[in-house]
């Protein structure tokens, strides 16, 4: 029996080890992500960009899209589309597809 005592100390001394430190880690992780996923922030730092770009957007719906960007989208959009589609069936039937998994960090 002594030594399924001293085995189950042992047992509460490594779990305690490999606690410790745990709560740390993932509030690190959790500051690391915050400010990383920060949106307010983000789109502070591209302000201008973000503002030239719904400038764009602007002008072209107000004063229509030109003809060669018009066929672009029509012709781009459903291409972008079935190469995504393939893309994805071959990476399912090469058993390479995320299957809705979030990539490790």
């Amino acid at each position: 029996m002594p030594d399924v005592d001293i085995e189950k100390k042992q047992v509460e001394r490594a779990i305690e080890r490999a606690r410790d430190g745990v709560s740390e880690r993932i509030d690190e992780l959790d500051r690391r992500l915050r400010t990383t996923l920060d949106v307010k922030t983000f789109a502070s730092e591209h302000a201008p960009q973000l503002i030239a770009g719904g400038a764009a957007v602007g002008f072209l719906v107000g004063f229509g899209f030109p003809k060669p960007l018009r066929r672009l989208i029509q012709f781009g959009v459903p291409v972008a589309l079935i190469a995504y589609k393939v893309k994805k069936a071959r990476d399912k039937a090469a058993g390479n597809g995320s299957g809705g998994e979030y990539e490790p960090l």
